[in-house]
Order: C-alpha cells, then sequence, then structure tokens
C-alpha cells in the first residue's frame, strides 16, 4: 500500500510539474514590429498583425499572422501566402504552429473589410498545411514550404 501511495504521489507531481515550465519553443521576445513592416512590404497587402498565442497544451504557443489584402492580394492569394510564409519562417522559427488568417479590403463593410475564407479561395494545391477559415502549419510544413 506505501509503494503505491508513494507512486500515486510521484506521478501526480510529475504531472503537475509539466506545465510549470516556460515555452520550450520560439521566442516569446520576438520583433513581431519587425515582421509586420516586412509583411506589408508584399504586393498585395495593406496591414498585417503578428501576434502568439498558447495553443491550450502547456508550453505549446504558436504564432498567429494577420493579413489584410486588397485586389492584387486576392488575386494573388496563394502568393501573397507564400511570400508571409517565407518571411515568418525566416524571422520566427521554432513556434509549435503557425496561423495565417486573411481579410480583404471591403469598403462596404462596417469595420473596411471582410473576413476570407480561405478554403473557399484555395485548393491545398495552393498552399501547404490545413485550409479552412485560416491556413494552420506545423513547423514542418513551415520550414518546408518557405523559399519555395
Amino acid at each position: 500500500m506505501r509503494r503505491f501511495a508513494l507512486t500515486t504521489i510521484v506521478l501526480l507531481a510529475a504531472l503537475a510539474l509539466t506545465g510549470c515550465g516556460g515555452a520550450a519553443e520560439g521566442d516569446p521576445e520576438m520583433d513581431a514590429a519587425a515582421i509586420q513592416s516586412e509583411l506589408v512590404e508584399i504586393d498585395g497587402v495593406t496591414d498585417a498583425t503578428v501576434g502568439m498565442y498558447n495553443t491550450g497544451a502547456p508550453g505549446s504557443n504558436a504564432v498567429r499572422t494577420k493579413l489584410v489584402v486588397d485586389d492584387t492580394g486576392m488575386a494573388d492569394l496563394a502568393g501573397v501566402l507564400d511570400a508571409a510564409i517565407d518571411v515568418v519562417a525566416a524571422e520566427a522559427p521554432g513556434w509549435s504552429g503557425y496561423e495565417f488568417t486573411v481579410s480583404a479590403v471591403d469598403a462596404s463593410s462596417p469595420t473596411g473589410t471582410r473576413r476570407v475564407t480561405l478554403s473557399k479561395e484555395l485548393s491545398p494545391d495552393d498552399v501547404p498545411g490545413t485550409l479552412g477559415t485560416a491556413l494552420v502549419l506545423t513547423p514542418d510544413e513551415l520550414q518546408q514550404a518557405a523559399g519555395s
């Protein structure tokens, strides 16, 4: 019985401590402003926001990139995303995941933009990763797509 109790205590302590360490990946001090500046230099991108978020698992953080594109960007959405992937891969390596969302300039919208559902605009042959309302990439997918 003592062995069982000791084993249980050790197991519980190990489980409790797994979420106590800092993020093992990514650089929480990444220069988001510099990345955003590079992203808005992409032809068709009018604005960009970059940040990090916890994926829900202890120590698992990802980078979220939000792009606003004009008509030129919408016409070459796959090219815009390829260029954004290159920038993020170079400037923000080592995170658990990467998410790219896109909004299009829309003068008729109260916010001035409308959210683009990437899975309706692109096919899986156009970009790597998982398409939905966003493009979601693993670190391996990001690195494989970078520079391609």
